[in-house]
């Protein structure tokens, strides 16, 4: 079960979110099955992608269901996140705060937090990489010595990308110039001289118009030995290879091959499961009214989940779902069964750890401490089939590729 939290602190943070009007009006269709007709689904703020693609899902369900699905939105992980844990949002489309609150990591690593039992509900890939100008000369991630790389501000998941990225072409961030930038200046510091690469999705209108200006190159992430990947592992415990065909900048039948990860729909680990069967039942039920509507909404096809790595449980509604539709494999379900035992120890030893470093002056030494205490005591996971080369393969398609 998830732990109890201080109420009062998550519930100002969700406070603080606008919760938008229905994506679309009750319809008049059929009651949804399994739970109630109103759902809140917290997710990034209006205009992004991912916002978009959650509000092509919504609208739709609300049209074919008459679920009325409202999304409240928050350009930060714990804006997203809080009003999952104390209610008010019953599912949340997040970046990679859905790994580091599982684990109570980082900012989680506080006395209003502590490791949260969340669930993976649905999980399209999407393709993530760094980006040059073809005129720069930058032709592999090694060419990126001495060039001046980006630093996003207040983006800590995504600097350990990028970090993974430069070990990938044998570097380190000493052997790179860091600019400090935020992830929407990126594209202009391009433009201007300010960076000589970029992190973005492979989609989307910013990344696109820059293309269409400048030509530009993705630098390949694919075909690495076991030791160019070692580091992903634990800087991106969520990342893998994959390649993809349809990305700006990129000529019809042209590929590149960067880090694909999953922004997924989860839940708590309490939601009820007939809820959550009817959800994403209907969700592939209706995948085809909307898979057209944004450039990524394909990916929400059943085909196409994301399977690997695999750093926190399925939902057990999930589980059977991806069983009929013949997806899952022993070897996830070794996974998943480990990931659970995992949650347990950790929801089990928080309180008497957290008693213990409460009063630390500085947060990062208890944050430090929490890792290091894992490391010590608890077994380490089976690696997530097929998730980088040089790990074990399973029998359950792998899925995701564009």
């Amino acid at each position: 079960m998830p732990r109890t939290l201080n109420r009062r602190a998550l519930l100002a943070a969700a406070a603080s979110l606008p919760v938008l009007a229905g994506v679309a009006g009750c319809s008049g269709g059929s009651k949804a099955a399994g739970g109630s007709q109103q759902l809140v689904w917290s997710t990034y703020g209006v205009g992004t992608g991912t916002y978009n693609d959650l509000a092509a899902v919504a609208n739709t369900l609300t049209q074919k269901t008459g679920r009325q699905i409202r999304l409240m939105t928050s350009d930060t992980g714990i804006g997203r996140l809080a009003p999952l844990i104390n209610g008010t949002a019953q599912y949340s489309r997040t970046g990679d705060e859905y790994y580091y609150a599982f684990e109570g990591n980082d900012e989680y690593c506080s006395e209003q937090w502590g490791p949260q039992a969340l669930r993976l509900v649905w999980t399209p890939p999407g393709n993530y990489g760094v980006l040059v100008r073809k005129d720069s000369g930058i032709e592999t991630v090694a060419d990126l010595k001495g060039k001046k790389f980006p630093k996003l501000i207040a983006s800590t998941s995504i600097n350990r990308k990028m970090e993974a990225i430069l070990n990938f072409g044998g570097l380190t961030g000493k052997d790179v110039q860091m600019v400090d930038v935020t992830y929407s200046g990126q594209i202009e510091a391009l433009k201007t001289g300010q960076i000589d690469t970029l992190y973005q999705n492979v989609v989307g209108a910013n990344v696109s118009e820059l293309a269409s200006q400048y030509p530009i190159r993705w630098l390949n992430l694919g075909g690495g030995t076991p030791s160019q990947y070692a580091s992903w592992k634990e800087l991106a415990p969520m990342v893998k290879p994959g390649e993809f065909s349809k990305g700006a900048g990129l000529a019809k039948g042209e590929t590149a091959v960067n880090m694909q990860y999953t922004i997924p729909v989860v839940a708590r680990a309490d939601r009820p499961a007939e809820e959550v069967a009817a959800l994403v039942a209907d969700m592939d039920r209706y995948y085809p009214d909307y898979k057209d509507t944004t450039p990524d909404a394909h990916r929400f096809g059943t085909d196409q989940i994301q399977l690997t790595p695999l750093v926190i449980p399925f939902h057990d509604a999930m589980v059977e779902f991806l069983t009929s539709k013949g997806r899952w494999s022993q070897d996830l379900q070794t996974r998943q069964d480990a990931l659970l035992e995992r949650e347990h120890r950790m929801h089990e030893a928080w309180p008497a750890f957290w008693q213990d470093h409460k009063d630390r002056e500085d947060p990062k030494s208890a944050r430090k401490e929490w890792v290091d205490w894992k490391k010590a005591n608890l077994p380490e996971l089976p690696d997530t089939p097929g998730a980088l080369p040089g790990a074990s393969s399973t029998t359950a398609p792998s899925g995701g590729h564009a």
